[in-house]
């Protein structure tokens, strides 16, 4: 449900067509929001203002469109993704479809997920994540020339352009983007295992062991053979709850 206020009306005094239309437009647009707010609507609804989101009404163009739209909840949202994320997911033990988790503000939800996600503040972190030890490789990787600048190889067949970043998180912005915001990253979790991986950036050969530290001293990692052993990252899809727009 929205209201939208566009094209209203034309100047009975000295203003021109212009400035008349858009004081018009706002005028009413206020009194359309407030009748509905009356009838149950959202008090602190999404305003797009010429298309878009989280403009100032005010500034609406002369002969220009305002639209109120009600805020979806951030259940709304991530259980929508994290259902998504399911149906897209790759399956042959089942364990990946299954390990998404939401944490909220760095931490699973393990109790009543929905409750928990209605009592969210603008200032809290939710995020979907896959915990499992090749989630990563699941998203794939860009290919090489020889395969296509751009393409994407990823570690299942089921999947080959992954499912987190190409797949669920364009659907999520199509669906929810004017009222929300979203991202795609890799994240370190507490407690995750280190991986091995290739020591970048070095001319000459490493020794057989080493460890490597930091500018402070601290030792960041170990290297065998030439590699290096580093935090694990892991996929997880990003919520924000955008402001609304309106005029304070």
């Amino acid at each position: 449900m929205g209201v939208t206020v566009q094209h209203i009306g034309k100047p009975v005094d000295g203003k021109s067509i212009g400035e008349w239309v858009k004081a018009n437009t706002i005028a009413v647009a206020e009194r359309a929001l407030r009748e509905e707010v009356g009838r149950g609507f959202d008090n602190q609804p999404v305003v797009v203002t010429d298309g878009t989101p989280r403009r100032d009404y005010l500034q609406v163009k002369p002969f220009g469109k305002i639209e109120f739209i009600r805020r979806p909840q951030m259940a709304d949202a991530v259980l929508w993704a994290l259902d998504a994320l399911r149906k897209k997911s790759p399956v042959r033990s089942s364990r990946y479809v299954q390990s998404h988790m939401v944490l909220l503000n760095g931490t699973e939800i393990t109790g009543d997920l929905r409750a928990t996600l209605f009592a969210v503040k603008e200032t809290d972190r939710v995020q979907i994540v896959n915990p499992l030890p090749y989630a990563k490789k699941i998203e794939g990787r860009k290919g090489s020339k020889k395969r296509g600048i751009g393409a994407v190889i990823g570690l299942s067949s089921q999947a080959p352009r992954g499912v987190y970043e190409r797949v669920v998180l364009p659907l999520l912005v199509r669906r929810y983007g004017r009222s929300m915001f979203f991202d795609f990253k890799f994240v370190k979790l507490t407690g995750a295992s280190k991986v091995w991986g290739a020591a970048g950036g070095r001319k000459t050969p490493l020794p057989a062991r080493a460890l490597i530290r930091g500018s402070n001293g601290r030792i960041t990692g170990q290297t065998h053979a030439g590699r290096i052993q580093r935090d694990a990252v892991f996929p997880s899809l990003n919520f924000f709850i955008k402001p609304t727009g309106l005029a304070n």
